[in-house]
């Protein structure tokens, strides 16, 4: 029989025929409608069996060996759910039909796949991978968190580089429905990088609670000062002496303050233990390495000068120095918290002495000089920088000029805080007897001079304060020297905090005036009241404060 004759085949059949066709799983042969005569084609309807017979002839093109066909619908008064039917030009080949079938099946394919990659959630989200797992109830999905990639991981800076550490976590089985991950964050920590994994003490909820709070939520008026409050964390965590007397115990007094309270179980647990455990090591009952012992001391005098007793806060600070001063240079970190603490301290006794009156006077005149030397062209030649780091558009300038500060903390967390803390003005007088003093120390080396002042303008802008100007940041690393190690000098931090000292015994409007001559000689600005005018301001008040 001629291939024309298979055009006369009925309507229903050929529909049926290519619905059937697209029911094959790809693992089957491709798609083929083998066309025979009418009168060899079983009747439609459901069969027991599946039907096969060979063709009559071997030859022709549209002539092929009739394959498997698979069951046939057993109603075909409603078709399945997902069933397409395509229309074909009856003047067609069988060869152009199918190919007709096959474009239609494809596209309808590729559609699929499109809408349900635009509409499948987890998709959308990066590190979720979808598994597909079988049980007697049919499929179902489950979803698993992966770890992220070791580029996205280290692509973070020191200022974030406390990285979440779910080593305490197994992994869950395949299972029928979605596992329950275990944790021992809260949900209050789940999107945060967290360290708690490390830490170096048994912790519950309300610790993991208070150190959130020193990790994510206090915050200076200058800002969040992250580099400071990571350091000084990661530093804590040496030992549980220094952790639970540096973060837990700050953080449970500071918490007790925010809702108006004195004491508090937290403040009892973590500050008493602390204490306890400083006695029982200063008196030798219990070994202590030096550096933590001498971190844990600084801590209490943090927290007890800011929310207990200033007195009793002196006694930490002095007994701090007591352990470090002996040791400088040896551990850099504990030792940049110790100054850090000492700088922010309020002195207690006496005004001012005449000794410490001639410490200020001494400093002023030898900075004045300073100026007059650094301001020579043939030294400028050699450090260019000592012009450049001090002009208006520097982050030098906006960090250590005086006038008023807006806040960059968002109101809504600004009950954060730290209350009646000026550590701006602190932190700036410091950085600005600190960075005069270095320069004293390399005015016979303009090459020393600007490596020191390319390498401040190169970090303060690593550490964006040239956007958020924040002292407390700035003073950190100029303690912490990260420069060449022939301009690093240990010493240069204890003799600053002893000239920062005297400055806070003065009068606010003189500590307010040597600032300012301060900020003009390194600016090459001729001050409005110089040296001598604020040598008789202070030798006027003498007789008063004596």
């Amino acid at each position: 029989m001629s291939c024309d004759g298979l055009f006369h085949i009925p309507s229903p059949w050929l529909e049926e025929s290519w619905r059937l066709s697209l029911d094959m799983s790809e693992n089957e042969r491709r798609l083929v409608s083998t066309l025979a005569r009418p009168n060899a084609i079983p009747p439609l309807g459901p069969s027991d069996t599946d039907a096969s017979a060979p063709s009559a002839s071997g030859h022709g093109p549209q002539m092929a060996k009739l394959g498997r066909r698979r069951r046939a619908a057993k109603s075909t008064s409603t078709p399945p759910k997902n069933q397409h039917f395509y229309f074909v030009d009856q003047n067609s080949s069988s060869k152009e039909k199918r190919a007709h079938v096959m474009r239609h099946h494809v596209q309808e394919k590729r559609k699929q796949r499109k809408i349900s990659r635009w509409t499948s959630p987890t998709e959308q989200i990066p590190g979720y991978t979808t598994h597909v797992v079988k049980n007697e109830a049919g499929i179902i999905e489950k979803t698993r968190l992966e770890s992220p990639p070791t580029s996205a991981q280290d692509s973070h800076n020191g200022e974030n580089s406390l990285k979440i550490r779910f080593s305490n976590l197994k992994s869950q089985p395949h299972t029928s429905a979605l596992p329950h991950i275990g944790s021992p964050v809260t949900m209050l920590d789940a999107s945060r990088r967290d360290p708690f994994a490390s830490l170096p003490i048994e912790y519950d909820s309300l610790d993991i609670e208070l150190a959130d709070y020193w990790r994510n939520k206090l915050t200076y008026w200058s800002g969040q000062n992250l580099y400071v409050k990571n350091q000084i964390f990661r530093t804590a965590m040496g030992s549980p002496l220094s952790f639970k007397a540096v973060v837990l115990s700050y953080c449970a007094r500071w918490k007790a303050q925010l809702y108006g309270l004195s004491d508090s179980t937290e403040i009892q647990r973590h500050v008493g233990q602390a204490a306890k455990l400083i006695d029982d090591a200063m008196s030798g009952s219990v070994l202590v390495r030096a550096d933590d012992l001498a971190m844990a001391l600084g801590g209490m005098a943090l927290h007890e000068g800011r929310f207990g007793s200033k007195q009793l806060a002196h006694v930490y600070v002095d007994r701090a120095v007591q352990v470090m001063r002996p040791r400088t240079g040896t551990n850099r970190p504990v030792e940049v918290f110790i100054h850090y603490v000492r700088y922010l301290m309020m002195p207690e006794g006496p005004e001012i002495s005449l000794t410490e009156q001639q410490w200020l006077l001494t400093f002023l005149h030898g900075a004045e000089d300073l100026m007059r030397q650094h301001s020579s062209p043939e030294y400028l030649l050699h450090a260019p920088h000592r012009l450049k780091a001090f002009e208006m558009e520097c982050p030098l300038f906006s960090l250590l000029s005086s006038g008023p500060r807006p806040s960059q903390v968002p109101y809504e967390s600004r009950i954060y805080v730290v209350r009646d803390a000026h550590t701006q003005e602190v932190t700036r007088t410091a950085a600005l007897i600190y960075i005069t003093a270095a320069l004293w120390d390399f005015q016979e080396s303009p090459n020393k001079t600007d490596r020191f002042l390319h390498f401040l303008c190169t970090v303060a802008t690593q550490h964006h304060l040239d956007r958020d100007p924040a002292c407390e940041t700035l003073l950190w690393l100029l303690l912490e020297e990260g420069h060449d190690s022939d301009l690093q000098d240990p010493e240069r931090g204890w003799s600053t905090g002893e000239l920062l000292k005297a400055h806070k015994r003065l009068r606010p409007d003189l500590q307010f005036q040597f600032n300012e001559i301060l900020m003009s000689f390194l600016t090459f600005q001729t001050p409005l009241r110089g040296v001598t005018a604020f040598e008789e301001e202070l030798r006027y008040s003498a007789p008063r404060s004596q």
